[in-house]
C-alpha cells in the first residue's frame, strides 16, 4: 500500500492497539467535542437534513451492474423553464456523488446548482458504496464483480446514466459537471460512442485528470510501478478503499474529534494531492472523514497507474496481450478525434493531480475547449469539491455558461 495510506493504516492500527492496553485511560472526545451531525448521513439523509428534496433511482447497465443516481429536483420556488436542461454532476475516483454535497448548503456544488433551479443528478459508479449491486454478481463473493475500470464506467455506466435521465426528463441533452475521473470518464465515452456528443450541451472539467505524466501526488508514482508488476497477474479483481474500511477508520480518528487536529489531519491526508490548508475548513473536513472513501476496484486503481506509464491510452494487456488486441507492443493512445462536444476546463496550478502541463498535453488533442486556470496558485485537487471558495471560483462560472452569458475567467485563459 502507498506511503500515505500505510502510515494512516499504521496509525490506525497503533491506535486500536493502545485502546485495548489501557482502556480505562481513554478520554471519550467524542462526548466533549461532538461529530458533526452530517459525517454519517448517507446522500439522500443528508439532503433531507439540509433541508432539499431528494428522488433515488436505480439504473441497470447492459452489463448488469445497477448504480444509484440521485436527484435534487426543482424546488417549489422555481419556475419551469423548458429551455433548461438536467444537470449531472460526476465523482472522481475512489470517492461517491457525496462529494457534491459535503461542504453544506450555499457552499456545495449540488446545492448552488439546486439553489438556481437546475434539475440536478448524481450519479454513482459502479463499485463504490451506493453501487455495489448487479443482477447476478455478489460483490462479496464473486470476484468477477471488480473485474472493471474507468473503461467500462465510461463504456457502460456513464450511457445508461444519460439516456436514463434524458428518458426520465423528456429532454434530449444534458449538461455535466466533473471532477478528476469524471471527466475522463465522459471523453472516453464521446470518443468511443461519438453518438453521445449530440446528448452534452456542454461538459466542465474540475481538475481534469487524463495524462498524469507531471502528476505530483505522492500515490501515483506507485500506481505506475504496481500497473506493470501486475500485467501479467489474474488477481486483480478485488475491492479496493471501500467505504468503512480501515482508511476511513482512521481518517475519523485522525479529523473527527476536535479543532486542535486539524492542522495535522490536514497535513497528512491532503498535502500530497496539493492544497491551501484555509480551503478545506475544519467542518468540513470532519464531514468528509465519514464519506471518503467511497470504494471501488482495484483493477480501476492499476488502471490509472498505466495512465501514467501510457498517457491517456488504451487498457495495457501487456506485450503479447497487446500484440493480439492491437497488433503493438504498447496499447495506442485513446483515438479522442470524434469528440466534438463543447469543453470548459477550471483548471490549478497548485493541483497535484491534474498537472496543468498534462491538462495542455490533452487539449491539443481536442477541437472544442476553453480552460481557465485560477488565479488562486494555492488552489488545490480536492478543494474543487469541499473547498470554501467553491461559491466563488467555480459555480459561478458553470452558471455563468448554463445562462449564455460566457465564461468568466480571473487567471489564465486559452481555447483550442
Amino acid at each position: 500500500m502507498p506511503t500515505i495510506w500505510t502510515l494512516i493504516a499504521l496509525l490506525s492500527v497503533l491506535s486500536s492497539t493502545l485502546a485495548d492496553d489501557n482502556d480505562t485511560d481513554l478520554i471519550d472526545y467524542k462526548a466533549l467535542f461532538g461529530d458533526s451531525p452530517r459525517r454519517d448521513l448517507p446522500f439522500p439523509d443528508l439532503v433531507k437534513y439540509d433541508n432539499y428534496p431528494v428522488e433515488v433511482h436505480n439504473v441497470t447497465t447492459s452489463d448488469g451492474y445497477i448504480l444509484s443516481l440521485f436527484r435534487i429536483p426543482l424546488n417549489n420556488s422555481c419556475e419551469p423553464d423548458e429551455g433548461k436542461v438536467p444537470h449531472i454532476f460526476m465523482h472522481g475516483l475512489y470517492l461517491t456523488a457525496d462529494d457534491c454535497i459535503i461542504p453544506g448548503p450555499g457552499k456545495a456544488h449540488c446545492y448552488i446548482y439546486a439553489d438556481n433551479c437546475l434539475d440536478v443528478w448524481v450519479p454513482n459508479n459502479r463499485g463504490n458504496r451506493y453501487s455495489r449491486n448487479h443482477v447476478s454478481l455478489n460483490p462479496d463473493k464473486d470476484p468477477e464483480f471488480w473485474d472493471f475500470t474507468v473503461d467500462e464506467m465510461a463504456l457502460y455506466d456513464l450511457p445508461a446514466i444519460i439516456d436514463y435521465i434524458l428518458d426520465n426528463t423528456g429532454k434530449s441533452q444534458v449538461s455535466y459537471v466533473a471532477h478528476s475521473q469524471g471527466v475522463a470518464t465522459l471523453l472516453m465515452l464521446c470518443a468511443k460512442k461519438p453518438e453521445y456528443n449530440a446528448k452534452i450541451k456542454v461538459g466542465f472539467g474540475l481538475s481534469t485528470t487524463a495524462y498524469l505524466e507531471h502528476s505530483r501526488f505522492l500515490l501515483i508514482p506507485f500506481q505506475g510501478i504496481a500497473a506493470d508488476l501486475m500485467k501479467r497477474s489474474d488477481n486483480t479483481n478485488f475491492e479496493f478503499v471501500a467505504h468503512g474500511s480501515i482508511i476511513q477508520k482512521t481518517g475519523k480518528l485522525l479529523c473527527g474529534l476536535n479543532p486542535l487536529q486539524y492542522p495535522f489531519c490536514s497535513v497528512l491526508v491532503f498535502a500530497a494531492l496539493g492544497y491551501n490548508r484555509f480551503q478545506i475548513t475544519d467542518e468540513t473536513l470532519r464531514v468528509v472523514t465519514g464519506h471518503t472513501p467511497g470504494g471501488t476496484s482495484y483493477k480501476d486503481f492499476l488502471r490509472w497507474g498505466q495512465m501514467r506509464n501510457n498517457g491517456f491510452a488504451e487498457y495495457d494487456y501487456g506485450i503479447s496481450g497487446n500484440l493480439k488486441k492491437y497488433g503493438r507492443f504498447q496499447p495506442p493512445l485513446i483515438d479522442l478525434s470524434a469528440i466534438t462536444m463543447k469543453w470548459y476546463f477550471i483548471s490549478s496550478y497548485n493541483d497535484f493531480v491534474g498537472d496543468v502541463r498534462d491538462i495542455a498535453k490533452l487539449m491539443a488533442r481536442l477541437s472544442n475547449v476553453t480552460q481557465c486556470i485560477l488565479a488562486d496558485k494555492t488552489f488545490g485537487h480536492l478543494d474543487f469539491i469541499y473547498g470554501k471558495d467553491i461559491p466563488n471560483y467555480i459555480t459561478p462560472k458553470v452558471l455563468s455558461v448554463l445562462k449564455g452569458e460566457g465564461f468568466p475567467c480571473d487567471g489564465d485563459c486559452s481555447s483550442t
